[in-house]
Parts: C-alpha cells; structure tokens; sequence
C-alpha cells in the first residue's frame, strides 16, 4: 500500500496553488485593514491626519488645519487663536476650554464635540455644523453663526451676546429666543410661559418683562435689569442673581427663599403672592399675616412654622409638610391641601370653604377645632395626629375612634363615650376626663399627666 504522504509533483503543485489562490487576498485585505485604521490614521502626517490624536500639549496659534481630519482629537485648552479649520473634521473632539478666537471654523464639522468653556469670540463658523455639540458656557460674542447648524447643541450659559445669525441659522427655538432677548432689547417683552433655563440673560434688559410662568431655573441674570417685570409664578430655583441685578424687592426675597436654605426666618406680612415656592425651605418661619395669595407651595418644608392670619387663598399646598406648625386664623379658601401634612396642625380660627380641597378627616379636625365637639356623635372617626388641644368633647361619642398621637391637652372631656378609642400616645395632659367611658379604650404611651380621669 503506497504512503500517503508521498504525493506526486502535480498534486503538490495543485495544493500550493489552492493555499496561494487563498491566502494571498486574505493576507492583502489584513494589510489593507491594518493600513486603513491604524497605519494611516496614527503615522501619518498631523495635519492632515489628526484623528483621536492628542495635540494638548502643542502651540497651534495660526496654524492651517484646514480639511484636516481631527476626528476624536483632544485639543482641551488648546490655544487655537487665528487657526485655520475650515471644512476640518472636527466629530467628537475634544475642545473643552480651548480659546478659539477668531479661528476659521467655515463648514466644520463639529458634530457632537466637546466645546464647553470654549471661547469662540469673533470666529468664524458660517455653515459650521454643530448638530449635538456640547456647548455649556461658550463665549460666542461676535461669532459668525450664519448657516450654522446648532440643532440639538447643548447651549446652557452660553453667552450669545453679539453673536451674528441669520435666517439660515439652525437653533432651538429656546436659543433664539436667549438671541433675541440679549441682542434686541424690547422693554416689556411678553415672555409669559417661557422656557429660558441655563440661559445666560446677563445685562439683559427686562424691564416690565411678563415672565409669569416662565422657567428661569438656572439662569444667569448677572447684571440684568427686571425692574417692573412680571414675576408670578416665575420659577427662579438655582437662577444666578448678583448684586448688579436689578430687581424688586419682592422678586429678590422670592429668590433668596428658594434658594437659600435658612430655618426661623422671619417674614410677618411680607409680600409673597403668587410666587413660586415649591420646595421651599420654610422650617419654622414666621409667616403671620403673610400675603401667600396663589403662591405655589407644593412640597415645601413648613414645619413648625406660623402661618397665623396668613392670607393663602387659592395657595397650592400639595404634599407639603406644616407639621406641627400655626395655621390659626388664616384664609385657607381656595387653598390646595391635598396630601398636605396637617398632623398637630392649629387650625382654629381659619376660614375654610366648599372650595378648599383637603381630606374629609382633615376637614373634621378643623370643624372641631374651630366650632367645638360637645354632644357631637364622633363614633370611629380618624383624627390621629388632630390638634384638638382645650376643645370641648362634653357628652361626645368618640366610640371606637382613632385619636392616636392626637393632642388633647387641656380637652374638656366630660362624661364623654371614649369606649374602644385608640388614645396610643395621646397627649391628655391636663384634660378632664370626669365620667368619661373608658372600656376597652387603649391608652399605650398615653401622656396623662394633670389629667382628671374617671
């Protein structure tokens, strides 16, 4: 039997031709890989080829960059002054700080780079195409935006202030408007409702301004003046505010409470209608006789605060927390109280009506409160956490109530029904409980001391 490893001169001539006619295209396409993504990008010449190089260290003031391809380049801080870069590839560079004055950037492409901090005064970016780039406070003062394309660009503090733009310029609706308003002042310009978060309205004129609902969150106003603008409901959270900015006292305190974090403030009969407060941090203020008429007031902190006689009609209070806080005497119609935390809550005194929304059992602790509980059948009603402290329970029925955690310090509870009541630390300190019935109630915790019990 022949070895089958001696083969003939032709059928190894046959497998050398087949490995050759194999291997040799897929031996050229690896070199041309290889060439395409490593070689040609990294070794060759910058400029032009430029891509995902790292250039931070290099002087680049006037230099041609023109068509280059910079694609991916860190050029973070880089001082590109007077720099040629038209028609550069400039896709996801990095840019962060660079100081491009009065660089060439003339039909760029600048998708998606990193540009924040970027001082780009007086250059020159017509056609430019910035779709996506982060721009957060870029200096674009005398920048030549005609034809660019800023469509989805990030430009929160972006100082646009003498910027050059036309019809052909593509931005966000919310951009042009900050354009507009810094490059053509207009004394009491209809902004109601706006949108003008992180814009930089530094010196802007806004005099008699109608800001009413609009969203200045963030915004930069350094310098500018809203002296008899109109602020209701204007939300001015993390807004930045100097000593040059002109504003009214009114506005300027609405401010500084949203923005400041300072518990026991004292605010007896200021002025507070309308503004927008959600949030804010009013621990333990003193707010009698305080004007909070249609202020927004959802999920404020009112902890322990005093609210008594405070004008709050039509205020919205949802889900804010007046935990053991003041709200004797206040005018509370119109108000929303939904969700609001009224646990040991004053509310003698307070005018509440059919239009005040708030819970049914919420509204029961206010009527006894306000009007008393004598004889009342209040059999299995819910009033933990009520401040019912000194009212008068004479022959009530609480049968089976919920007074957990209630205060009923001082309450006059004479021969009152109080059979099955949950009274789970009460405070009964100093009420007179002369005849009352007590089978079956649970008084765990309950605080009696002083109290006359049966």
């Amino acid at each position: 039997m022949a070895n089958s490893h001696d083969f003939s001169p032709r059928v190894r001539a046959e497998r050398i031709y087949l490995a050759l006619a194999i291997g040799l295209p897929l031996a050229a396409m690896l070199l041309y890989f290889v060439f395409a993504f490593f070689v040609r990008d990294h070794w060759g010449a910058c400029p032009p080829a430029c891509r995902d190089a790292d250039l931070t260290t290099r002087t680049m003031i006037r230099e041609n960059f023109q068509d280059a391809d910079l694609r991916g380049a860190n050029l973070a801080r880089v001082n590109l002054t007077q720099t040629n870069l038209a028609r550069a590839d400039l896709t996801f560079a990095n840019l962060a700080g660079a100081n491009l004055t009065e660089a060439d950037l003339q039909e760029a492409n600048l998708t998606a780079a990193a540009l924040n901090g970027a001082n780009l005064n007086s250059a020159d970016l017509r056609g430019a195409d910035l779709n996506g780039a982060r721009l957060q406070e870029v200096n674009f003062a005398g920048a030549d935006l005609r034809g660019a394309d800023l469509g989805a660009a990030t430009l929160d503090r972006a100082a646009l202030r003498d910027a050059v733009i036309n019809a052909d310029t593509l931005f966000d609706p919310r951009w042009r408007l900050v354009w507009e308003i810094v490059n053509t002042p207009e004394r009491g310009r209809d902004l109601a409702g706006a949108d003008l978060r992180d814009a930089n309205l530094s010196a802007a004129d806004l005099r008699e301004a109608d800001l009413t609902a609009a969203d200045l969150r963030g915004a930069l106003l350094a310098g500018a003046d809203l002296t008899g603008a109109r602020l209701e409901q204007t939300k001015l959270q993390q807004a930045r505010l100097d000593a040059s900015t002109q504003i009214d006292p009114k506005w300027r305190l609405v401010w500084e409470i949203a923005n400041n974090v300072e518990a026991e403030r004292s605010l007896t009969g200021v002025d507070l209608s309308a503004a927008f407060l959600a949030s804010a941090y009013l621990r333990a203020a003193n707010l009698t006789e305080a004007r909070l008429a249609q202020a927004n007031l959802r999920e404020a902190d009112l902890r322990y605060a005093t609210l008594d006689r405070a004008d709050l009609r039509g205020a919205d209070l949802t889900n804010a927390s007046v935990q053991a806080g003041s709200l004797a005497g206040a005018d509370l119609r119109g108000a929303n109280l939904t969700q609001t935390d009224l646990r040991r809550v004053d509310l003698r005194g307070a005018q509440v009506d059919e239009t005040t929304r708030m819970a049914d059992y919420q509204r029961l602790a206010f009527d006894l409160a306000t009007r008393g509980a004598a004889g009342r059948d209040l059999s299995g009603a819910f009033l933990t956490w009520a401040d019912l402290a000194g009212v008068d329970f004479t022959g009530a029925t609480l049968a089976d109530a919920d007074l957990r955690n209630a205060d009923l310090s001082g309450a006059v509870l004479v021969n009152a029904d109080l059979r099955g009541a949950n009274l789970t630390q009460t405070d009964l300190r100093g009420a007179d409980l002369t005849g009352a019935l007590l089978d079956g109630a649970d008084l765990g915790a309950a605080l009696t001391e002083g109290a006359l019990l049966p």
